[in-house]
């Protein structure tokens, strides 16, 4: 399989306001802390579901800048927001911390793992609806780029490491997570070099799905058929290729670049 050329952006690279919004109350605020303030060099904030803030690597002014925050619950369907949750909390970003929301990029970090975020109507939907990071749905009153992790987050950490990650099948994330501590593999040795084979491996993963171009303007054919061969593979073989899509966020910002 032919590799394309991938290399990463400088560290200081100008990408605005971006907003993540995830569903873990530590994994994915800590992995996304490593990238941004470790790899690249932002201001990051955090405001979690416990109501617990803390800002990192100030910067006087900044243009560009990240802000990480949790769904009221760690489940996807809360991306719905049905009790209004998330819209008072963008509310508050603007008006308590001086967060343009409705001028960032935002992305959902979310999970498929068929024994927590258990609904697929619910996953399919919001994959056709959220497909793009900066516009809104013509059908939906939401912004934003939603990206699954197959079975868990954790699988972005495994690509950071492991060769052909995607051959390897995993039931759930829990089981995952044990896997990569067996190995003594975790977040915390993310550097600028694992950090490239992750985003080797992702784009070679889509290779392995069929998928070869794609748009970041309209992501949504190209998640739903991500989502459609997980979810074939784990009807037939009980688990899922681990896969993540957090890459893609940093392709979006620009921040990983690939060239045929």
């Amino acid at each position: 399989m032919k590799m394309r050329k991938i290399s990463i952006a400088s560290s200081n690279k100008r990408i605005g306001k971006v907003l993540f919004i995830v569903e873990g109350i530590k994994t994915e605020i800590n992995i996304l802390h490593k990238i941004f303030t470790n790899i690249f060099d932002y201001q990051y904030e955090k405001l979690d579901r416990l109501d617990r803030y803390r800002p990192y690597n100030r910067k006087e002014n900044p243009l560009s800048s990240i802000f990480v925050i949790n769904t009221e619950e760690s489940n996807i369907k809360d991306i719905k927001d049905a009790n209004g949750y998330l819209d008072d909390l963008f509310i508050r970003l603007i008006n308590e911390y001086r967060f343009p929301v409705d001028k960032a990029a935002i992305y959902y970090i979310f999970d498929r793992d068929n024994k927590s975020n258990t609904d697929k109507v619910i996953i399919q939907e919001l994959l056709y609806k959220l497909n793009n990071s900066r516009e809104s749905n013509e059908d939906y009153d939401k912004q934003g780029l939603l990206l699954l992790s197959y079975p868990s987050v954790e699988s972005f950490v495994a690509a950071n490491y492991i060769k052909d990650s995607f051959e390897i099948g995993i039931d759930t994330g829990k089981e995952l997570k044990q896997y990569l501590n067996a190995r003594n593999i975790n977040y915390q040795k993310i550097n600028r070099d694992t950090f490239k084979l992750a985003a080797e491996e992702m784009d070679k993963s889509l290779k392995c799905m069929g998928i070869t171009e794609y748009d970041l303007d309209d992501f949504r054919d190209t998640n739903l058929e991500i989502f459609d061969y997980q979810e074939h593979n784990y009807e037939k073989n009980k688990e899922y290729r681990i896969f993540s899509l957090v890459c893609l966020a940093l392709i979006d910002l620009g921040l990983i670049i690939i060239e045929d």
